[in-house]
């Protein structure tokens, strides 16, 4: 891959290291760049790929050990009496839903062939992508990936993104220009021109099945017939949109506790954590591709001044504060155990193995993610265990409390 220090032979229009330049062909010459994150849903708040542990840091409204932090605010733990809260209604599925839902399981089926090096792209691919994104000539907080791995189709939040992609082969470098949609998830881009830079480093040729034969039916094994596949996938999505209106509970108790704290957390220490954040998901990354450490700055400025970022962060800290007061004061003890119970619950769904979080637990860095995660999820199974929550147009039974 080429880099400041590793030009290619021909150099592209855009380099992996500096701003794009202002050139509108897309480049499709061997060995160079990196842009954002093209998924369909949030693109520009993606997380990048991490190890499967690091996952439940990320997703979960956990903050890092904050021992190590000076001046922390003092923050007195809220009462827990007469909590309740009201979740509302969720969205209903749609056809869209299922059908989305339908193509994944099919494409889980499907014959896959690696691509040789050199060798053409087509929508409907595999790809393994390098990428960097930029918008008003600097780079898009969250965007940066390496080893990323899509499905070449249509992107609802970066038009032409994987059209321009398709055309290209594998270990091209190419240039993706493209104007931001009206509903682009980060309002301050919306509507405004942006650029990626890409190297496409494999991709597998898929071959879908054919859906309507009775051999992909046995194969799925979900049903006899399309509409006991359809329903069994009815099913199953019904049941992980109630697991979320939990998850929307347990984030309405929690922001409702901080409410009742009445914490406030120093901009230096949101500061501080975000700087964290930064060089986990994005600064490392920079120095590998031979940023300058002026590039980097101006990134990491980036993070430091998106407002989404911001609320996020300070949402985690304010939530940490509060649940670390409350441990304190009722007197939580997290056993090594129970730790490993509540980890092996919560990691599910990240597809994390008991070995897996074994294994982290070797080394020290991850060990410490590991346990604010126990203390977290120990604290706000305390917490919910005082609350009363119901959910509207529900039965009494789906009640907590």
């Amino acid at each position: 891959m080429a880099s400041k220090k590793n030009p290619p032979a021909n150099p592209p229009a855009a380099k992996a290291s500096g701003k794009p330049a202002a050139s509108s062909t897309p480049a499709k010459k061997p060995g160079t760049a990196a842009s954002k994150a093209p998924g369909s849903k949030a693109p520009e708040v993606a997380l990048p790929q991490v190890p499967p542990v690091q996952q439940l840091v990320q997703r979960l409204p956990v903050a890092p050990g904050l021992g190590h932090a000076a001046d922390l605010p003092e923050v007195k733990a809220p009462s827990l009496e007469n909590l309740a809260i009201r979740v509302p209604v969720g969205d209903d599925l749609t056809e869209t839903d299922l059908l989305e839902r339908f193509h994944e399981l099919a494409r889980a089926t499907a014959d896959v062939r690696p691509r040789a090096e050199g060798e053409a792209l087509a929508m409907g691919d595999d790809v393994q992508l390098d990428i960097l994104g930029y918008a008003n000539g600097r780079l898009i907080p969250l965007s940066t990936r390496l080893g990323y791995w899509m499905e070449l189709a249509p992107q609802l939040m970066l038009p032409g993104f994987s059209e321009v992609i398709a055309e290209a082969n594998v270990g091209d470098s190419v240039e993706v220009a493209l104007i931001l949609p009206d509903d682009y998830p980060a309002e301050q881009l919306r509507g405004m021109p942006a650029r990626f830079l890409v190297d496409v480093r494999a991709a597998r040729e898929v071959r879908m099945p054919d859906t309507e034969s009775d051999a992909f039916l046995q194969k799925l094994g979900r049903g006899a017939t399309h509409e006991e596949v359809m329903g069994s996938i009815v099913e199953e999505m019904e049941g992980e949109m109630a697991d979320l209106l939990w998850v929307d509970a347990r984030n309405m108790v929690l922001d409702e506790l901080v409410a009742r704290s009445g914490v406030t957390v120093p901009k230096a220490l949101v500061d501080e954590e975000i700087r964290r954040r930064w060089l986990q998901l994005e600064g490392e990354t920079l120095a590998q591709k031979f940023f300058s450490l002026e590039e980097q700055q101006e990134a990491l400025d980036g993070w430091l001044h998106h407002p989404g970022i911001r609320d996020d962060v300070e949402r985690r800290l304010k939530i940490a504060l509060v649940l670390r007061a409350i441990a304190q004061r009722d007197k939580l003890q997290l056993t090594p155990p129970v730790a490993l119970e509540l980890l092996k619950e919560s990691s599910e769904p990240f597809g994390i193995t008991e070995a897996q979080l074994r294994e982290s637990m070797l080394d020290p860095a991850a060990a410490a993610q590991m346990n604010d995660v126990a203390w977290h999820l120990l604290a706000v199974e305390h917490v919910m265990t005082q609350a009363k929550v119901t959910f509207e147009g529900a039965e009494a039974g789906m009640s907590q409390g």
